[in-house]
């Protein structure tokens, strides 16, 4: 059999598969050493980037690093202010690819601890649900109402504490601020004691001052005086308005007490007559005492001011003794006419008229004289005073049955108390004795008795 010779591989192909060779051999040997290089490159260049509200401050290799540091700031400020703190700003952290960065931790805590702010865990004190101000713990809202309920504590010995009651509610809530906003427990009772104030307008009426005003509104006359800056001095006409800044307190503090005192009871009075006496006269015969009695109160406060009194209970000291007197009973001799005759010997000379002048209202008519001029009797009637009387200096009151007439700044008395004097008597002489300026008689006259209305003493002359 014959053999055919081998048919030999063309070139071409030989080369391919050594080609082959060679690509098999690079992919063996550098994919391998790429995968190697691009897993170094993504170890070194791989961070985590920590923002603060969006503004990034460094860069961490690791994400735990970032809660190690918000810990340990966390707890240094917890300890710096006694209280449970939370962060303010919003700290975040995204990963990121930076080859040809670094980390920096320093930095980042560095500017963590700069930037980052703490508001503490508070409680909001709320009054009917209203917010007022925070205060640190509940303790602190327990220490308000505290002070709230013993703001009005019976001063005295003999006063008591029976109760006392908040009108509005007083509570709390949860409440995160910053540690400056928070208030002491002192200063938010005082708020809510003295509250707002509000503007009221009084209408100035007959006997008031600024004292009366301010006293029976509990302010001061400072206070009075810088709400009305119109006021000149301490003069008040009827009619003129004031501002009255009131205190409106937030919380309103009822207090009910007991209060014991002992008071004076009144004694009764046995009339006796003697006709031996004028009508109008009366003595002691035996004086009486006042017998004494335990009475307790019990007092209702609003804000400290007392709005109800009811007595609870009394027991009797010691009785009462009763006074006797003794009342005239005579009539009268000479009583007055009503027809007077002028009260200075040589008519003098009038320098004052009765009724309103700049001092204020004058009750009787001034005739002016040289003194030691006779002062006469304007009626017949009855000595009812004479001595000294405050600014009317040395008097003469006497009573003629219905009027009364005064004579006043005298020298001298020529007459004493009880005695009947005739119309146009010499009763005493002109001088300047009180309140007086220049010799001269102050003559009134008056209806009902000797502190009666006054009437003008010229109506019952002619000219």
């Amino acid at each position: 059999m014959r053999l055919l010779p081998e048919k030999k591989r063309p070139r071409s192909v030989r080369a391919g598969a050594v080609w082959y060779v060679y690509i098999l051999f690079f992919i063996l040997s550098v994919v391998p050493l790429w995968g190697a290089l691009n897993l170094y490159i993504q170890r070194t260049g791989s961070f985590y980037a920590v923002s603060v509200n969006n503004f990034e401050v460094g860069l961490l290799s690791e994400k735990e690093m970032l809660d190690e540091m918000l810990k340990t700031l966390q707890e240094e400020a917890a300890a710096f202010y006694g209280m449970t703190v939370v962060t303010v700003e919003e700290v975040n952290i995204e990963k990121v690819f930076r080859p040809l960065e670094e980390e920096n931790p320093e930095k980042v805590f560095s500017q963590l601890r700069h930037m980052l702010s703490y508001k503490v865990e508070a409680r909001m004190v709320t009054v009917d649900g209203r917010e007022i101000f925070p205060v640190a713990t509940e303790e602190d809202v327990d220490k308000v109402i505290e002070l709230l309920a013993g703001a009005y504590l019976p001063q005295k010995v003999n006063v008591s504490l029976e109760a006392v009651q908040i009108g509005e509610s007083i509570s709390s809530r949860v409440h995160y601020v910053y540690p400056e906003e928070l208030y002491d427990t002192e200063t938010v009772a005082s708020i809510l004691l003295r509250g707002t104030d509000r503007k009221e307008i009084y209408l100035v009426s007959r006997g008031d001052s600024l004292w009366k005003i301010a006293s029976e509104h509990n302010l001061s006359i400072e206070n009075l005086r810088e709400a009305n800056p119109h006021l000149n001095g301490d003069t008040l006409r009827v009619g003129d308005e004031i501002n009255l800044i009131v205190p409106e307190p937030m919380v309103n503090v009822t207090t009910i007490e007991r209060m014991v005192v002992e008071e004076n009871i009144p004694f009764k009075t046995i009339n006796t007559y003697d006709s031996n006496m004028w009508r109008i006269q009366s003595r002691v015969v035996e004086a009486g005492t006042l017998g004494r009695k335990e009475v307790v109160y019990q007092i209702t406060r609003e804000n400290g001011i007392e709005t109800a009194r009811e007595k609870v209970q009394e027991r009797v000291i010691k009785e009462p003794k009763p006074q006797v007197v003794a009342r005239g009973i005579a009539d009268i001799p000479s009583r007055g006419t009503g027809s007077f005759v002028w009260p200075v010997e040589g008519g003098g000379r009038i320098s004052s008229g009765y009724g309103w002048r700049s001092g204020g209202f004058h009750s009787g008519i001034d005739i002016a004289a040289p003194k030691g001029t006779s002062v006469l009797a304007a009626d017949s009637g009855v000595v009812v005073f004479q001595g000294w009387d405050g600014g009317y200096g040395l008097s003469v009151d006497i009573y003629h049955g219905h009027y009364y007439t005064r004579y006043a700044h005298n020298s001298q008395n020529l007459v004493s108390t009880g005695q009947a004097v005739n119309k146009g008597q010499v009763i005493a002489r002109v001088g300047s004795t009180g309140r007086s300026t220049g010799a001269h008689v102050h003559f009134e006259i008056r209806t009902g008795s000797a502190h009666g209305p006054t009437v003008n003493p010229l109506n019952f002359f002619k000219p």
